[in-house]
């Protein structure tokens, strides 16, 4: 076939093409772009630590310190202020004690950023022997609802508080004076043994109304413990014949422990043994004395 046929024949093929009639035109609708929502960070207050000093509390003796801390686990921090109540209670040989220790809405949580945590301490003593329950409550009653994770807030363990030991009688029995103006204390147990742990922290007062008030550890004043022992005999260390040891100090005149007097003067002395009550005494009475010394080489 000739080009030129071929020419001919495809125009007679665009000939018979029919063009549809256009379709009646709509107006382009968009679809809404959806919001985006973002997740609210919400804070999350744990007890991530509780610690007890002593570790092993005795009952009617040690001052015991319980430390919590509160810590914002979560990745929001918190907005406002909330609050940590605590409880102790007896579970077995006094059911009915319970220490209210630290009130509900107390607001002693601070807003606290993520990661960030408070402590938050309470001393007290026990009044009972026995096995306790201390309860602790996160309160985030003022927050609105995903401002807090709530479901920990709640913690709970228990602490045992031994009997507290056996009474000892610390005795002064003199205050002198010796030929260098120093002054010499002279004194005894007169009852059961000193735990070491009480020992180790009571101490001695001497003040002088020159103004001077010094202080000195039992264990650096007997080294030997001869008042940590104790009384062997069953009558006491007042008992003639007893086996009660005394112990003799001879208190510094120089350094930071010293006390100096004068010669020629009088002074007005009071010393006080285990001054600051570390020790359980039967009998307080005779831990102290007040004398007038007055030096004269």
């Amino acid at each position: 076939m000739k080009p030129s046929a071929i020419f001919c024949f495809c125009l007679l093929l665009l000939a018979t093409v029919i063009v549809p009639e256009a379709a009646d035109t709509q107006p382009l609708k968009l679809s809404p772009v959806p919001k985006i929502v973002r997740k609210k960070l919400a804070a999350d207050l744990v007890v991530s630590n509780v610690r007890i000093t002593p570790e092993h509390p005795r009952a009617k003796k040690d001052m015991i310190t319980i430390e919590v801390t509160v810590k914002n686990a979560g990745p929001g921090a918190l907005p406002k202020v909330c609050s940590l109540a605590m409880d102790l209670t007896n579970m077995d040989t006094h059911p009915d004690y319970t220490n209210h220790i630290i009130p509900w809405y107390t607001n002693n949580i601070p807003t606290l950023a993520p990661g960030a945590e408070v402590k938050i301490s309470k001393t007290i003593t026990i009044p009972y022997p026995g096995t306790y329950r201390l309860g602790l409550l996160i309160i985030t009653e003022g927050l609105q609802i995903g401002d807090e994770n709530p479901v920990n807030n709640r913690h709970q363990m228990t602490l045992v508080a031994s009997r507290p030991p056996d009474a000892s009688d610390l005795v002064l029995d003199s205050v002198a004076l010796n030929r260098e103006g120093r002054i010499v204390l002279r004194m005894h147990n007169g009852d059961d043994p000193i735990p070491d742990e009480d020992f180790n922290s009571s101490y001695v007062r001497v003040k002088v109304d020159n103004g001077l008030n010094k202080t000195i550890f039992l264990r650096d004043m007997d080294p030997k413990g001869i008042l940590k022992k104790g009384s062997t005999s069953p009558f006491g260390g007042g008992f003639p014949g007893g086996s009660t040891q005394h112990l003799v100090f001879t208190w510094p005149n120089s350094g930071n422990d010293g006390i100096k007097l004068d010669p020629g003067h009088a002074y007005i002395v009071e010393v006080t043994l285990d001054y600051n009550g570390r020790i359980r005494d039967s009998n307080r009475s005779n831990n102290k004395k007040t004398v007038t010394l007055t030096y004269n080489p």
